[in-house]
């Protein structure tokens, strides 16, 4: 697959994956993370470049891009994976807590489309792919931020499916259910008794195996399937890779 590719928050979990499973294709890849090291690991792994950067800073946010597309030769496709997961319960929520969820999760994705967008009209078959959650789909409880900002992202991606068409970018929203560093650490904060509900609660939820998917197995190629020209047709849909969860 000859495509040049930007994957945001490429240093861990489902990122991290999409970097090893777009380069095995034959993309060109610049991983962009605030996590350096590990950043660089990965990239450097699969024989792909690092470049750190702050999603929430406008000014980071645009130079950034333009030195990794400059790195490329050029922009074929965006996918933003990073983010961050606020809970509590709603009626304890902070203006910090909700700022940080908003900031992140929805003005991160909103930035880095601004940035790539002069890159990615000047090509044929461009495209962007921003990650969402099951929880922008239904109820999420003591998760209301979270969900909220998802949501933001899911009706931000859907309104440039349109609004940048003209321009022959496609713009497509993700809804992972996958099992990551960042979901583990949720897990690991909870006592034995709610570690047990826990798992027990997804096994429910997920009718395909009862459990969340792997990041390099499950939800990454289907990356790949969407930054390639076999899905030249799809815009603006709301993609879920979930096993099931929340049917």
């Amino acid at each position: 697959m000859d495509k040049k590719v930007i994957v945001v928050g490429g240093a861990s979990g489902v990122g991290a994956a999409c970097v090893r499973s777009l380069a095995a294709a034959g993309a060109s890849v610049v991983s962009l993370d605030l996590a350096e090291e590990t950043g660089t690991a990965v990239a450097e792994a699969a024989g792909q470049r690092f470049l750190r950067c702050d999603t929430t800073d406008r000014d980071e946010v645009f130079s950034v891009v333009d030195q990794a597309a400059g790195n490329l030769g050029g922009l074929d496709a965006l996918v933003h994976v990073a983010g961050i997961l606020v809970q509590g319960p709603a009626e304890e929520l902070t203006d910090e807590d909700w700022a940080r969820a908003m900031d992140v999760n929805a003005r991160g994705p909103m930035l880095t489309n601004q940035a790539a967008f002069p890159h990615l009209k000047k090509g044929e078959r461009s495209s962007i792919a921003n990650f969402a959650s099951s929880a922008a789909l239904t109820a999420y409880p003591n998760g209301a931020a979270y969900a909220a900002s998802k949501g933001a992202v899911t009706a931000w991606t859907r309104s440039i499916a349109v609004e940048w068409a003209p321009f022959g970018i496609r713009a497509n929203v993700i809804h992972p259910s996958a099992a990551t560093p960042m979901l583990e650490k949720h897990r690991n904060k909870l006592s034995e008794e709610e570690k047990v509900a826990y798992d027990e609660l997804i096994r429910q939820k997920v009718p395909l195996g009862g459990t969340f998917g792997d990041p390099d197995r499950d939800i990454a190629p289907v990356i790949t399937f969407l930054v390639s020209d076999g899905a030249r047709f799809m815009t603006g849909q709301n993609i879920a890779v979930n096993g099931g969860y929340y049917i």
